[in-house]
């Protein structure tokens, strides 16, 4: 990365990119929309620009208070938005958007106090003092608390997977803890990954045991090979191969008879802007083993494997239909 911040572009044309991305996003476009959509995008290189400038920002501030987001805005080379064009921004976002949980926790702006993370896309590795690997998946964040007695990775935000180190360089062997919002987990020799959602937390294990600490519900081990979930009422064990969730570490997203509705959620996670489906096509059922570096590809190839067609205004906006 050059840390060079991106020229500021003529304020009527941003103003235009807002005005596009809530009507492309958060509405079903009919042709016309779409025609006079692409009309303006060929108009010229600043147009272009200011539509990728805004739909990399985004849904990011959806749920957000103003303040809060403005502040994180300003902090962003990317945006170089006037502070009109800013609330200008947020407010119609927000009013897109809904409300979620709280802001600190559905909000991208974990990144900001975070000592490791990820942006949309990105997936990295990090070698810890005490031995563990710590692998974070697309747009995530997780601070570190490591101390005399104890070893906390806090995720705040996406997923994260770890295989626990042996903690050696030190004379007591400190607990490895994984906290989130709804509950811990601590590793007992083992390799897991745990996910956050807007509303709920997801463990995988891989080897060994993990002790689960619920906020709400009672505390559980989960075994090798086992899918747990927390929510705010409770936590329960679910059906499904934990290495398939632990495959994105691989670069791979693996699909046994899922939903395309979901398969498409997943790869959305990978990439900026709107990826969905057609309501009648949602539920057919997905197999296979998809490439989760280069989502254009394996989004043209699901298309062709299922026999669908791509709706594409650009790469930030894409729907499949029969």
């Amino acid at each position: 990365m050059s840390g060079v911040a991106p020229p500021a572009l003529p304020k009527e044309i941003v103003d235009q990119a807002i005005e596009w991305s809530i009507r492309l996003t958060y509405n079903q476009p009919e042709e016309a929309t779409r025609l006079a959509f692409n009309d303006w995008l060929a108009r010229g290189e600043e147009h272009r620009q200011a539509w990728e400038r805004i739909q990399s920002l985004g849904g990011r501030f959806a749920g957000m208070p103003a303040g809060l987001a403005m502040q994180a805005m300003d902090r962003l080379p990317e945006a170089r938005l006037q502070r009109r064009q800013m609330l200008k921004f947020l407010t119609l976002f927000a009013a897109a958007g809904g409300t979620s949980w709280t802001a600190y926790e559905t909000t991208p702006w974990q990144r900001l106090v975070a000592d490791f993370s990820t942006r949309v896309g990105e997936r990295r590795r990090w070698h810890l003092e005490d031995g563990s690997l710590l692998d974070l998946n697309t747009d995530s964040a997780v601070r570190l608390r490591f101390d005399a007695v104890s070893r906390e990775l806090e995720l705040l935000r996406g997923e994260l997977h770890v295989i626990s180190g042996s903690d050696s360089k030190t004379s007591l062997r400190r607990p490895l803890t994984v906290s989130t919002a709804l509950g811990a987990f601590e590793a007992l020799g083992t390799r897991f990954s745990v996910r956050l959602d807007d509303r709920t937390c997801s463990l995988s294990v891989m080897e060994g045991q993990v002790g689960i600490r619920p906020r709400v519900g009672n505390p559980t081990i989960a075994q090798a090979g086992q899918i747990w979930r927390l929510t705010t009422s409770g936590v329960e064990q679910e059906p499904g191969n934990a290495a398939d969730v632990a495959a994105w570490c691989d670069g791979l997203l693996v699909a046994r008879d899922m939903p395309l509705a979901q398969v498409l959620r997943e790869l959305g996670r990978h990439r900026n802007g709107y990826l969905g489906c057609a309501p009648e096509i949602a539920e057919r059922r997905i197999n296979g083993n998809f490439n989760l570096a280069d989502t254009d590809a394996t989004l043209l190839f699901l298309v062709q494997a299922q026999g669908l067609r791509m709706h594409a205004l650009t790469r930030y906006w894409i729907r499949l239909s029969a």
